[in-house]
């Protein structure tokens, strides 16, 4: 009896080895090297402009908010070592936390300050309309620049500057939803915590507290499950916005299923995206210091050595000088210009996380739900347009 295999064309066989040695999918064997694709459109002036905009608006809002509560910059918060078990369990990784750089650990203190038992109550809600108005904005232009990001990783034509915004715009509100949705979740279910708490001003009530303290303690694992999930999974609530063109329900429950089903997932795409970042933003500055050097170098040959070495002392003397304004029309031009590319400059870390955002939600429905990497929702919802 003669086995079918046997009788394979040997010429077929080679070609079908041959195709397969030559035909390697790299995005399939490799998918999240779609990160350093997202990486690079964190250089496209769409990303750089709407990052921009998106980090002025920070700025204006929080400028208001410290006119009216004072500035939170550097904010110590009371201390309440008993609720940090990890610090007496992990006194390593405490350690190794207590090093980051200024801005994560400024960040995780304005974060955690609405969250902190002993905090005052204005304390807490200055630190909780900043992060409001920070989620406000930023749902507004991060959504705009993951639409861009995601149908420019496709192929598609580019929305553009405009074309970004105006999405956005108009959906910047399913994203801020989003949030709003997990907090209300939060307070709600703080209620019964907040009316033990009521009990506990006497020490009878404190006893009770004790009794049933084990109670408690797993309605705050709940709790913590919420709060670090959106902490971790903004982001991809963003994303989903930008990528599916989804509501608020969509992005709050994708955004937990990726978080706590790919955990090391995620993980190892925000290791990438770090490793990325440092010689993306070498190279950002080096192009932002050489566009702003050369200029001066090309203008040097007509001005000559003498004029062209006054001008860079004077403007350089103005730099140094806080709020004080350069000799001439002329030099304050320049230097408002300089300082357009020096807000670029700053917003190029914005664009970076919202395209780095946007890959690695893709990623991550790929790893959960299979979905392919090039699906993005391009039309229009049923009764969108009007």
């Amino acid at each position: 009896m003669s086995d079918a295999s046997s009788t394979t064309d040997p010429v077929a066989a080679t070609a079908a080895i041959g195709s397969a040695v030559h035909e390697v999918h790299w995005r399939d064997a490799l998918p999240w090297w779609i990160l350093f694709r997202a990486a690079g459109m964190a250089f496209s002036p769409t990303v750089l402009l709407l990052a921009a905009f998106g980090g002025l608006a920070t700025w204006a809002g929080w400028a208001v908010i410290d006119s009216l509560t004072g500035p939170v910059a550097g904010l110590e918060l009371p201390a309440a070592t008993v609720t940090a078990v990890s610090e007496r369990a992990l006194p390593n990784a405490t350690a190794i936390i207590a090093t980051l750089p200024a801005p994560l650990s400024d960040a995780g203190r304005l974060l955690s300050a609405p969250f902190h038992p002993a905090v005052t109550l204005s304390h807490a809600a200055a630190a909780a309309g900043r992060i409001l108005w920070f989620v406000l904005a930023w749902s507004l232009f991060g959504t705009a620049i993951t639409r861009h990001a995601a149908v420019t990783m496709i192929g598609e034509e580019s929305p553009g500057f405009l074309g970004g915004l105006r999405f956005g715009v108009s959906r910047w509100p399913s994203s801020f939803n989003s949030v709003a949705f997990v907090l209300l979740g939060v307070a709600v279910l703080s209620l019964p915590g907040a009316v033990l708490g009521l009990l506990m001003r006497a020490d009878w009530g404190l006893a009770i507290a004790g009794v049933v303290w084990p109670l408690v303690l797993a309605g705050a694992l709940v709790l913590a499950i919420l709060v670090i999930g959106l902490v971790a999974g903004w982001p991809l609530m963003v994303a989903a916005v930008g990528v599916e063109r989804g509501d608020s329900f969509q992005a709050i429950s994708t955004a937990f299923s990726y978080l706590y089903q790919r955990p090391l997932h995620y993980a190892f795409y925000a290791v990438v995206a770090g490793v990325v970042f440092v010689p993306a933003l070498f190279a950002a500055g080096l192009f932002a210091d050489a566009t702003t050097s050369l200029a001066f170098w090309a203008t040097s040959f007509g001005m000559g050595h003498a004029r062209t070495t006054g001008v860079l002392e004077s403007a350089a003397a103005s730099l140094a000088e806080a709020g004080a304004a350069a000799p001439t029309f002329g030099l304050r031009a320049i230097l408002f210009w300089h300082d357009c590319i020096e807000t670029l400059l700053g917003s190029f870390a914005w664009g970076y996380f919202w395209a780095i955002a946007t890959a690695a939600y893709m990623l991550l429905r790929r790893d959960v739900d299979g979905t392919e990497l090039d699906e993005v929702v391009l039309d229009e919802l049923p009764g969108e347009a009007a």
